[in-house]
């Protein structure tokens, strides 16, 4: 016989199945709504019966679900990798960026774009997952590697060899851009960030590090848990702090470095939705993680949805939306934070 369900863990269920009926929404919204939009039995028919025949079809399954699924990765994989780097700096104001990745994706993709000019955007991606991976291997042997990782010194010196890194790799992208006129339209979707440039064959080769950054992340989430009780006692409890501390770092390039290769260094899903998931499950770094997956997509498919009709015929990519989203919220956390240390 089963036991009962304690009440904390129905609001939590509760919770959930609130998280993923927004998720729907706006996956459905996102099927929906654009520069045209489709009537719901329209998008229902579509998904289930498709007509080759009727241009509908064709425009929700053969771009809209594409961009619809790029958003939910994108979204899901900053999320969680936002959870995984405030957890281990333990600063409330990290996000994946801190790691250069989305710094070292960008140079990547110019050094390409000048050295063999434009490029198809699964060469591109490949790019800025390989930029995005070395920037990270950079900032962490810039702030100490193994000595740093297993003496517990990620929280000061990754956020600045993070910006050291960072700072570096945009300089060079700008004196390249100088040079280089003839590309900016290309770059300037590496550097606002877009879902209109990738693809579901772009998604598919990309897809296997971001589910491999996701069961890293959900791996090593109970030894992060008893890191944040201090080193002393992690170690007390069986915990390696310098080998979780790696593999949350891999986890990250993993996840970010995948986000920014289908859709460009989008900003501040991972700075504000750990908050979100942290607020419902509370201190439990496995739950945040499950919960801000759900929360991340939602959010991106939302965003992304908004650029597209408030701009008709055209479309304001999801970097600027979540920016003018993103930047209040993010004063509104600051100033939250600031408030509390009073």
């Amino acid at each position: 016989m089963f036991g009962a369900v304690s009440p904390s863990s129905q609001k939590l269920l509760f919770r959930g199945a609130l998280c993923l009926a927004v998720l729907l929404a706006g996956f459905v919204a996102a099927l929906a709504l654009g520069a045209r939009e489709v009537p719901l039995p329209v998008v229902w028919q579509a998904l289930i019966r498709f007509d080759a025949s009727d241009p509908l079809h064709g425009l929700v399954q053969g771009l809209r679900l594409q961009r619809a699924l790029i958003a939910m990765a994108c979204g899901a994989a900053l999320a969680m990798a936002g959870v995984l780097m405030q957890s281990l700096t333990r600063n409330p104001l990290a996000d994946p960026g801190l790691m250069g990745v989305n710094a070292g994706a960008a140079l990547a993709v110019v050094l390409v774009i000048w050295g063999l000019g434009p490029q198809s955007v699964p060469l591109l991606a490949l790019a800025a997952s390989i930029g995005a991976g070395s920037a990270a291997l950079a900032v962490w042997v810039l702030a100490g590697g193994i000595a740093a990782t297993g003496a517990g010194g990620l929280s000061i010196r990754l956020p600045l060899a993070g910006m050291a890194i960072s700072a570096l790799c945009l300089s060079l992208v700008a004196a390249i851009v100088l040079v280089q006129t003839e590309s900016r339209a290309l770059y300037r979707f590496w550097m606002v960030g877009s879902l209109g440039q990738s693809d579901l064959a772009t998604l598919m080769r990309v897809l296997p590090f971001l589910l491999s950054g996701a069961s890293l992340a959900l791996l090593i989430a109970r030894g992060l848990n008893a890191m944040a009780l201090g080193r002393d006692i992690a170690t007390g409890l069986g915990t390696h702090p310098a080998l979780v501390a790696v593999a949350a770092l891999l986890a990250v390039t993993l996840l970010s470095g995948g986000a920014v290769a289908l859709a460009g260094p989008i900003g501040f899903v991972g700075l504000i939705v750990p908050h979100v998931a942290r607020a419902i499950t509370g201190a439990n770094l496995r739950q945040s993680l499950v919960f801000a997956a759900p929360m991340g997509a939602a959010l991106v498919l939302l965003c992304d949805t908004l650029g597209r009709v408030a701009a008709r015929p055209s479309e304001v990519p999801i970097g600027l939306v979540l920016a003018l989203i993103g930047g209040p919220a993010f004063m509104l956390l600051l100033s939250q934070l600031l408030g509390a240390r009073r």
